[in-house]
């Protein structure tokens, strides 16, 4: 998968195709570009969603210019998501659409995705990558859907995989391992999951993490050692989660309770 961020002036793309699935939005600015003989303008809280090998061109809108997110999603990806939704063949059917949540989903995700840390994040951002592309397609792509059987992950499989997840709570999990595990492809696993317990593995993992982070914080345990020993990134990244649950920083919780 390729990301990209970039700003543009006094330039334009002439007309060319792409391999891959290209997604992109702006984040200042606008630009307009031709696709199948129309013109389309792309701006804020909106998705350009082209399909391989389309031709189109680009430009900026005004003098100024424009600033882009660009991710391109490798066909063989969308060939997996395909298999998963029991369908055949998945293409956009326009290339731009009005979507200010998908939009800023997307903002959030191309951020999350080229952060430093985003190896520490894999199941995390694994599960958000499955989830977003999941959504585009299903809402703007044609397809067409086939009968397929699938095998149903067991209650004592979600058994075993909590279990792994509160054994070794530190460790850093993706999702191809938990999905070969049970003998699911990654896409069957989340969605599984998911049905079974009401949370992906990822929120599953957090809320698991943060509860035994809350338990070495009542023993009156330093939070910095409570970020390693459940498996968040550092310190802070243990603050926000944990605040995010529960209203409270770590450091303020034990002043309250020891």
């Amino acid at each position: 998968m390729e990301l990209s961020t970039a700003s543009f002036r006094h330039f334009e793309f002439a007309q060319h195709v792409h391999l891959d699935y290209h997604i992109g939005v702006v984040t200042q600015g606008g630009q307009k570009y031709q696709h199948k003989g129309e013109s389309y303008h792309l701006g804020k809280g909106c998705i350009s969603s082209l399909n391989p090998d389309e031709a189109h061109n680009g430009q900026s809108i005004a003098d100024e210019g424009y600033q882009a997110n660009v991710m391109s999603i490798p066909v063989e990806y969308v060939a997996q998501i395909t298999s998963e939704l029991n369908i055949k063949e998945l293409f956009f059917s326009s290339p731009l659409s009005w979507a200010p949540d998908l939009y800023h989903t997307f903002l959030h995700l191309h951020k999350n995705l080229t952060s430093p840390h985003a190896k520490q994040a894999q199941l995390q951002l694994e599960t958000s990558l499955m989830a977003f592309t999941t959504e585009l397609f299903q809402r703007y792509a044609s397809v067409h859907v086939v009968s397929q059987q699938r095998q149903a992950l067991s209650y004592q499989q979600v058994t075993d995989i909590k279990a792994q997840f509160h054994d070794e709570i530190h460790n850093v999990f993706q999702l191809e391992g938990l999905a070969t595990s049970v003998g699911l492809s990654k896409f069957q696993f989340l969605r599984q999951f998911k049905a079974a317990t009401g949370m992906t593995p990822h929120a599953y993992l957090k809320r698991v993490r943060l509860e035994y982070a809350k338990k070495a914080l009542a023993k009156g345990e330093a939070v910095i050692d409570i970020a390693q020993q459940v498996g968040f990134f550092d310190q802070s990244h243990l603050t926000k989660a944990f605040k995010q649950a529960f209203l409270v920083t770590p450091s303020h919780f034990q002043k309250r309770i020891i």
